[in-house]
């Protein structure tokens, strides 16, 4: 990075996602081969289990093999970076197939670097940004070989311009995006003209995450994009570390474009779906998978803490930035008041949601995502033998709530509202309590959720009508302040700027929270230069957040992710590993300690 007091800064070298489709349980099962209980040394066993591999594949095939498998519960199929993609496509999308002209950077301010582009510089160069200049540089190329060409570059940005891409927009951040045009050079920097090879991207109002939003929006070639239209999604072709080269009906292969890669660096990736998971547990420990992205949770933790495993793999409790919550409408209505809120947020039934979901939920109390990846200690889990318990080694705890205990001390604070409980409804003089809780009726999940809810607040006396609709229609509702209660799954990033959710002036305010302390919060995240200063604005707007209680959580899920040793260059983001800066050493690693 380098900046002068007379041009433009040069670098070198989101509003959270609102929807309604909430995602099913795991799949169990008996696992194949199962390993006893208890007793055996784990080396002992995991040099068996080595010797009986081998023996299958032949030292020579595996030493030569550089295929990372990756093992899933459902694949995905589609990587089209101009729609709306599930976790995992999102991180095939922006670590192995296409790039953006910024990416992402995790430890310090811009938080940002250039991506395809060669260079990129801020105007202003202090304060927030209202246009970003990027330089395309002449040797980029598509996977295909194509040059990408400046046109290519203003089709893949204009995209999101159109109207029609708003939720898109709104998803990644990108409201505010007004302008996309070639330049000759960036403003205030006449040193660096070079016509026809600078992109300006600029901003509505200013943007002091810009470069980072950038990285949002993924380069494709114009040409084959407007050709294949949705058939891009199952062919696609960017300018990433890997392309794709097969799509069959259990696995999606990707490839590197380099052709003599560094020694132990991955050649291809392969996402592999095993639904079931006992099946997946004995494909992981026979080395088919390197990586087992979920251990269902019936298998959590005993199947952790079997013989062999903490010599040959390294697990991760995981929580998901993805959150089931009800907004609140504190705009107008009952709920409108911060004791009411209190009421229905004690009167949740999360006892039963807590022993509905399987994993134990994260320990969060917002949807402000502050937790990173925990690594487990398989060799005490091992040692623990049939005496594992839920807290220990890593393992999260199953809280212990009492829905009795928390539905009588809601059913007192209604009382001291004035709420009178006649013939089991509350009621003042102006009428009964009523307030009506908005879902789009979609998936098993959501509704049982919506129906536990409902049966909860209804034992306390409050009367919940349903409201389902398309959850572009309820949406709109939401805007406007037409609502009293919708239940959504936010799904957001790890380091999400919750400024146009939760702000008094955010784009997508649909709450209505104003705070002053809230709004200070959130404008420390943005004005934050390192990833400890937006950790401690993101417990600011936590703590915030539950004392406020706009939104109440219902459920944060948790996973375990297994990953075989040999895997090196392991970082996480959004709770996914970086699939770019993966890599496979060699077998005996594992053992020898080389």
């Amino acid at each position: 990075m380098a900046s002068s007091s007379t041009a433009p800064r040069l670098v070198r070298g989101v509003l959270a996602a609102l929807s309604l489709a909430l995602c099913a349980c795991g799949a169990t099962g008996t696992l194949e081969g199962e390993e006893t209980d208890g007793a055996g040394d784990p080396r002992a066993v995991a040099d068996a289990m080595l010797a009986e591999e081998q023996a299958r594949i032949g030292d020579a095939g595996r030493a030569a093999e550089r295929d990372l498998v990756i093992g899933l519960r459902s694949i995905p199929r589609s990587f089209d970076p101009m729609t709306d993609q599930d976790p995992w496509a999102r991180r095939v999308i922006d670590d192995l197939l296409f790039e953006g002209l910024t990416r992402r950077t995790p430890n310090e301010a811009p938080f940002a670097e250039p991506g395809l582009a060669d260079a990129c510089i801020v105007d202003p160069p202090s304060g927030p940004t209202r246009d970003v200049y990027c330089h395309l540089p002449p040797e980029a190329t598509f996977h295909d070989g194509e040059p990408v060409e400046v046109e290519d570059v203003v089709f893949s940005l204009e995209y999101w311009l159109d109207p029609r891409r708003a939720t898109l927009r709104m998803q990644h951040g990108l409201d505010e995006l007004r302008a996309v045009e070639v330049v000759d050079r960036p403003f205030g920097a006449p040193e660096l003209r070079d016509p026809g090879r600078w992109i300006r991207v600029g901003f509505d109002r200013p943007e002091p995450l810009a470069l980072e939003l950038v990285s949002s929006m993924k380069v494709v070639p114009r040409k084959r994009r407007r050709a294949k239209g949705r058939a891009f999604a199952a062919d696609p072709i960017g300018t990433g570390p890997m392309r794709l080269v097969s799509v069959d009906d259990d696995q999606v292969v990707f490839e590197r474009v380099e052709a003599e890669p560094e020694r132990d660096a991955v050649r291809r990736i392969v996402l592999r779906e095993v639904a079931d998971g006992a099946t997946a547990l004995t494909q992981l420990r026979r080395g088919d998978l390197h990586v087992l992205a979920e251990v269902s949770p019936s298998h959590v933790p005993d199947e952790l803490a079997k013989p062999g495993m903490a010599p040959r793999f390294s697990a991760w409790v995981l929580s998901p930035p993805h959150f089931d919550a009800v907004l609140y409408n504190l705009r107008n209505g009952a709920q409108a008041g911060p004791r009411l809120r209190e009421a229905l947020d004690l009167g949740i039934p999360r006892g039963v949601l807590v022993s509905a979901a399987g994993m134990p939920p994260a320990a969060a109390r917002t949807v402000v995502d502050l937790d990173d990846p925990v690594p487990l200690d398989l060799t005490a889990l091992a040692e623990a033998g049939v005496s594992v318990r839920w807290g220990m080694a890593g393992l999260p705890e199953r809280p212990a709530y009492d829905d009795e205990a928390d539905a009588a001390a809601a059913a007192g604070m209604l009382d001291a509202l004035d709420w009178t409980l006649e013939r089991g409804v509350r009621r003042k003089a102006t009428g009964n309590l009523r307030l009506v809780l908005m879902w789009d009726g979609d998936g098993t999940r959501a509704r049982s959720l919506a129906t536990r809810l409902k049966e909860s607040w209804r034992a306390l006396g409050v009367q919940v009508p349903y409201a389902t609709a398309s959850w572009s229609y309820l949406f709109g509702l939401m805007r406007r302040g037409e609502f009293d209660m919708a239940l959504v799954r936010l799904v957001t990033h790890s380091d999400q700027d919750l400024y146009p959710l939760l702000h008094s002036r955010g784009a997508h305010n649909v709450t209505g929270v104003a705070d002053a302390v809230l709004d200070g919060a959130l404008e420390s995240y943005r004005a934050a230069t390192t990833r400890a200063q937006r950790q401690a604005a993101k417990a600011a707007v936590d703590q915030r957040l539950a004392e406020l209680r706009p939104i109440s959580l219902l459920h944060a899920p948790t996973e375990v992710m297994v990953v075989n040793k040999r895997v090196g260059g392991l970082r996480f983001i959004d709770d996914k590993p970086e699939l770019s800066s993966l890599t496979l050493g060699p077998e005996r690693s594992w053992l020898s300690g080389q």
